[in-house]
């Protein structure tokens, strides 16, 4: 798969990207063996970094030595990976390649993370500022799902708002042994600490609930 964004997609972003705050760093985590969108994912943030001096890639090739340090730093389990620290290094990851509509997705995060906050309502960023244990989203998608983005950067503000969250997305054709663990059989579907899941994009206060329900196991 070759990913180039046409001068109608880079026009988009240029302008997105406009709004920008604080400086991007996207860690590409790749390998050069049983990998095969290792490299295109790679040249996809690099594209997208190309379009802003606050936007930047640093790759982190193989499974040994600094590379794995910062793998489990980063709390990276499968590759490839995006992970993405804006104004803070946040727990927001990106598994596959970001392609399709997912690609709004990374281009939305990127915002969020550069200014280190969100546009979701007062009453639910509160709401999910008060989650006071860990809770691991992960939110399965396809590049042809339409609704998917939507989730991926939900959960990916979620991980904005409060530390204990992390977020991750996994692009299920990708990754279909996980899918199949999970039974994923439409996406989008979010499964909140292993045990609750979601299918579908649901609204803000919906995605509350889970979150306080996968709190409390």
């Amino acid at each position: 798969m070759v990913i180039e964004l046409d001068d109608e997609t880079k026009a988009q972003v240029l302008e997105i990207f406009d709004g920008l705050e604080h400086d991007v760093t996207l860690h590409v985590f790749v390998r050069d063996h049983e990998c095969l969108y290792c490299g295109d994912t790679q040249a996809l943030a690099e594209s997208v970094a190309d379009l802003s001096d606050k936007v930047s890639v640093v790759v982190h090739r193989g499974e040994k030595g600094e590379t794995k340090e910062a793998a489990q730093e980063m709390g990276v389990r499968y590759y490839p990976a995006i992970v993405i620290h804006g104004k803070e290094p946040y727990k927001i990851r990106f598994y596959g390649i970001p392609a399709g509509h997912e690609f709004g997705a990374l281009v939305g995060s990127i915002t969020d993370a550069s200014r280190g906050m969100t546009p979701l309502p007062p009453d639910v960023i509160s709401d999910i500022q008060s989650v006071g244990k860990p809770v691991h989203v992960q939110v399965f998608t396809t590049p042809s799902c339409p609704y998917c983005p939507g989730m991926v950067r939900l959960a990916h503000q979620a991980a904005i708002i409060n530390p204990l969250i992390e977020s991750d997305m996994i692009e299920a054709l990708e990754f279909r042994d996980l899918a199949t663990r999970y039974e994923v059989f439409g996406v989008p579907k979010t499964v909140f600490n292993e045990e609750v899941s979601i299918e579908g994009l649901t609204p803000p206060e919906l995605f509350v609930e889970k979150l306080f329900e996968a709190e409390g196991l």
